[in-house]
């Protein structure tokens, strides 16, 4: 049986089903889910997915708030709560512990101008990095970027900044061979 799940959240009240699981008719044969389940637990809209690992995903978005998320039964596991304006970007990575402890970490950006690294099986806010001019609008492991352009190191000390690209900010970074970055501000790379 395959399930889709899916973020509910901006429905009036009443048409709210009373049960989370909703059964797919026959009438989509060609359809492989079997079931929908309503997941509920954000006050705004839901901007961001991300999977963790084969059991448990995330989601983020304009409420400031990330919730942890279990793939199977689509129980909410943790509530991450840090940030005071909507979350602009989240990416996850392993972090450097010994191979027998290696803990998911989750990074996410917000328009409250801060960057948080959080232990994705504890909730725990393992740092809070406040320093920016600006809004992050995308995180990359190790990049971030806004009105300024940061490269940081694995411990997250900030190794080089170019500030002040322009007004629109930048939009989209990729690393690239060579140990160059492209970073996208407006019509230009």
């Amino acid at each position: 049986m395959l399930r889709w799940l899916i973020g509910g959240g901006r429905e009036p009240q009443g048409l709210a089903e009373k049960s989370p699981l909703q059964t797919i008719g026959e009438e989509q044969t060609q359809n492989p889910y079997t079931e929908l389940l309503v997941l509920k637990a954000h006050h705004d809209i839901v901007r961001f997915l991300v999977q963790l690992d084969d059991y448990r995903f995330a989601s983020a978005g304009d409420d400031g708030i990330v919730v942890v998320w279990n793939a199977q039964t689509g129980e909410k596991l943790l509530e991450l709560n840090g940030h005071t304006q909507k979350i602009t970007a989240i990416i996850t990575f392993s972090s450097l512990g010994s191979c027998e402890e290696k803990n998911q970490l989750i990074l996410t950006a917000s328009a409250d101008r801060t960057v948080i690294v959080w232990d994705g099986d504890t909730a725990r806010q393992v740092q809070r990095i406040s320093c920016f001019q600006s809004t992050v609008k995308r995180l990359d492991v190790w990049l971030s970027g806004g009105n300024d352009l940061c490269v940081w190191n694995r411990k997250l000390d900030l190794l080089c900044k170019t500030s002040h690209l322009s007004d629109t900010g930048i939009s989209a970074l990729v690393e690239i061979p060579k140990k160059c970055v492209v970073a996208a501000v407006g019509k230009e790379l």
